[in-house]
């Protein structure tokens, strides 16, 4: 009888885990996976993904595509992590004058 109840009860906990899980858009993932980038500033950079387009001072490209990656999260974008990877343009970083 504990055995039965244990075994539910570990069913019902992996099946709220996995709706959770599931529940995370690919654009969300990206942007808690790319927010740590390093501490130096190269210039502005956009990144553009459709018709979302993000400006940060940035290094390299880091702040800038994480920003569009939060931006996309935000917006509710569902599109699949591969094709939001393909399609980001970035610009080289503009120095500031």
């Amino acid at each position: 009888m504990i055995h039965a109840l244990f075994l539910a009860a570990m069913m019902t906990g992996c099946g709220d885990k996995d709706d959770t899980a599931s529940a995370q858009s690919d654009a969300c993932a990206l942007a808690e996976s790319h927010s740590a980038c390093p501490e130096c500033d190269d210039g502005q950079v956009t990144c553009e993904y459709g018709s979302h387009s993000e400006t940060a001072n940035s290094c390299g490209d880091c702040q800038a595509r994480s920003a569009l990656y939060e931006s996309l999260c935000a917006a509710g974008v569902e599109d699949a992590a591969a094709s939001i990877e393909a399609g980001v343009t970035c610009s080289e970083p503009t120095p500031a004058e």
